[in-house]
């Protein structure tokens, strides 16, 4: 995390896609501050990114 001045900003990480069998995979990690977002917010947030790649993919 190079900006230390905003420690309430979350931080999102992605790696390099691929593809494995019929799927296209990408990691994914997540950082935030506790006193700002609670995991049922991510939670969400990473179910609506789901259905989202799942559209483009036409998978839904």
């Amino acid at each position: 995390v190079a900006n230390m001045d905003n420690f309430f900003a979350p931080v999102f990480t992605m790696g390099k896609y691929y593809t494995q069998g019929d799927k296209v995979l990408m990691p994914l990690a997540i950082q935030v501050h506790h006193a700002v977002c609670d995991g049922f917010h991510v939670g969400r947030m990473l179910n609506e990114l789901q259905q989202y790649c799942d559209e483009w993919q036409g998978g839904a």
